[in-house]
């Protein structure tokens, strides 16, 4: 089953995101995205057909004159970006020219959790937590494979509350989440090139920063993100 929907991801996304025109003509390294909707853009345009160039991968890329390869993915889990990294040879090749690598990853595996539950108020933390656990395993697994490929710096977005009037219901969850993925980089830090970006910290406090009725980043969320990333970003 999830085979088969990666197959299917790949073949209408990645293949579009390929014909995204290069960020600037004479580039100063290469900064690939992977991940979900979220690095995407989802939802910034109307027909979604292609990545925006609002997007913060590519506002990274303009401001710092990186070429940019965008393999967001919408409704991509981190069981299936894990698979992507390990075997679809797309996602292998461009990570391995890569001088830059941006994650972000694990708010669809929450998200299903709540649509398999009917919302927010039916959630029970017995069906959170095996999530949870396989959500930080996923990212684990996928900054080493990723580390195997390339000897570029990787920037892991921690995942902001895409539902801010749910309170503690879902933010309990996400600090939970989020000091689990502060725990695993500081570690990984250690012999691999990686570093947090604390998306969450940024967008609490912040309903604006998400589209109204949506999930997804606003053109001033995208800005968001692209700015707290460029603060972690090494110069080469």
């Amino acid at each position: 089953m999830i085979v088969n929907k990666l197959k299917v991801l790949i073949g209408l996304f990645l293949l579009i995101s390929f014909f995204q025109p290069l960020t600037v003509s004479a580039a100063k390294g290469h900064l690939v995205a992977i991940g979900d909707s979220i690095p995407y853009g989802y939802n910034l345009t109307g027909d979604n057909k292609m990545p925006p160039k609002e997007a913060f991968p590519y506002l990274i890329g303009n401001e710092k004159g990186l070429e940019v390869t965008n393999l967001g993915i919408p409704g991509l889990t981190s069981s299936e970006l894990l698979q992507a990294v390990n075997t679809n040879k797309v996602f292998r090749d461009t990570l391995k020219d890569a001088d830059y690598v941006i994650v972000y990853i694990g708010g669809n595996d929450l998200l299903n959790v709540v649509k398999k539950n009917g919302g927010l108020k039916n959630i029970k933390i017995e069906e959170v937590a095996p999530v949870v656990r396989d959500l930080i395993f996923n990212v684990y697994a996928t900054i080493l494979a990723i580390n195997k490929l390339t000897d570029g710096q990787i920037l892991v977005y921690n995942i902001y509350n895409p539902y801010p009037a749910a309170g503690a219901k879902l933010n309990t969850p996400l600090r939970y989440i989020n000091k689990q993925y502060a725990s695993l980089i500081e570690v990984l830090s250690h012999f691999t090139d990686v570093d947090l970006v604390n998306a969450y910290q940024a967008f609490k406090g912040h309903p604006e920063y998400i589209l109204s009725k949506d999930v997804h980043p606003t053109i001033k969320g995208q800005q968001v993100l692209a700015g707290i990333g460029m603060k972690k970003l090494h110069h080469r």
